[in-house]
């Protein structure tokens, strides 16, 4: 992958997991930890609601929850050849 590619997809990418959308609510992060194992389910659950807004894996999941999933944005947002590269590392 060119240099200037990964810096696209890298960019496209930090921006789906700033974008603006509904906040994440408690319910969110119940719902999330259900979806993971131990022992991150209980240090999750320790760190709290508020410690955990920042985490990627917690933003993804809100994100989906609200209709936006990091395939379909990084479809829409970067360029064919771009959208194959990232396949391709992932």
């Amino acid at each position: 992958m060119k240099e200037n590619q990964f810096l696209r997809i890298a960019q496209v990418a930090a921006d789906y997991y700033r974008q603006a959308g509904p906040a994440p609510e408690p319910r969110h992060f119940e719902e999330w930890l259900h979806t993971l194992n131990e022992p991150m389910r209980n240090y999750f659950r320790k760190e709290g609601f508020e410690a955990s807004k920042g985490v990627v894996d917690f933003r993804r999941f809100v994100a989906e929850q609200n209709g936006q999933g990091l395939k379909e944005y990084m479809r829409q947002h970067l360029s064919g050849s771009e959208y194959e590269a990232w396949q391709q590392q992932g």
